[in-house]
């Protein structure tokens, strides 16, 4: 990773609010540092009133400056849910989900690649440091596509351009980990695909479970583009953009990765039935 690169994941200025019992986090890009936007994001009620877009593991909600005085646009909320004891705990000595989303989307950034602005992180610790909560707040992007929607049909209209696609993707992520970046989430359904009347616009989302490392092997990166699933042919085209010259073995390795994630896969829901027993 470029020391450059390093400056702006690692030098984040965030506002500490000390109360009697926890503390609160709060970091604001300079454009959205309103009066107006620090009232409307101090309760909490008001970012988890608008169009829900998910609910499963997370909340997902798009609120709409038309019904809110206090937003100047549209904007996306995203709650991360601590479900799990495990999640609960480890989040103790580990930066919140919503941070590490702020640090991939600006590190993504500093490269010249899309995602949703950040406008605000938001989150709560107690006295040992548990997570209460804790929120990642981002524009809103009126995209055309979900890339996985896309994909998975292969009688969707624009399903054609799924090829003309791949060179752009793959150049995308190639610069993603020649600077260090994994976003170890990364799969058709968190690329959202804007058109455009030059060339399509792709925004990278899902950044949580991202890491910044120093130098990515081979191994890593295949293992980053395991989850994304295309066909043979749309596989080649993709790895022949991203490596022209290795592409028949990187080929190789992204299909074992594909495998060996697929073991881990079943292992897991084997665990998991034995403690619901």
């Amino acid at each position: 990773m470029d020391t450059g690169l390093r400056q702006v994941v690692e030098n984040i200025n965030c506002e500490i609010e000390e109360k009697s019992s926890s503390d609160k986090l709060i970091w604001l890009t300079q454009e959205w540092a309103t009066d107006n936007f620090r009232e409307f994001i101090s309760y909490r009620d008001e970012l988890e009133t608008g169009k829900i877009i998910d609910d499963n593991r997370n909340l997902l909600v798009h609120i709409s400056a038309d019904i809110k005085p206090n937003l100047k646009e549209d904007i996306m909320v995203k709650k991360f849910n601590l479900v799990r004891k495990y999640d609960k705990l480890r989040f103790c000595f580990l930066n919140s989900k919503a941070v590490r989303s702020l640090r991939l989307a600006l590190a993504l950034q500093e490269l010249g690649l899309n995602t949703p602005q950040p406008l605000a992180v938001i989150e709560e610790r107690g006295k040992f440091n548990q997570l209460i909560y804790s929120y990642f707040i981002t524009e809103y992007i009126d995209y055309d596509y979900n890339l996985l929607d896309i994909v998975k049909d292969y009688d969707h209209p624009q399903r054609e351009k799924v090829k003309g696609y791949l060179p752009l993707i793959a150049d995308d992520i190639r610069q993603m980990h020649d600077a260090g970046i994994v976003h170890n989430d990364l799969h058709a359904g968190n690329i959202l695909v804007k058109e455009r009347e030059d060339k399509p616009e792709f925004y990278y989302i899902d950044l949580n479970r991202g890491r910044i490392k120093d130098e990515l092997s081979i191994k890593a990166r295949m293992k980053d583009l395991a989850r994304f699933k295309l066909t043979e042919e749309e596989q080649e085209v993709f790895l022949k953009n991203y490596d022209p010259q290795n592409y028949k073995k990187l080929l190789k390795l992204m299909i074992a990765q594909r495998e060996k994630r697929k073991k881990f896969k079943e292992w897991k829901r084997k665990v998991r039935i034995i403690f619901k027993k």
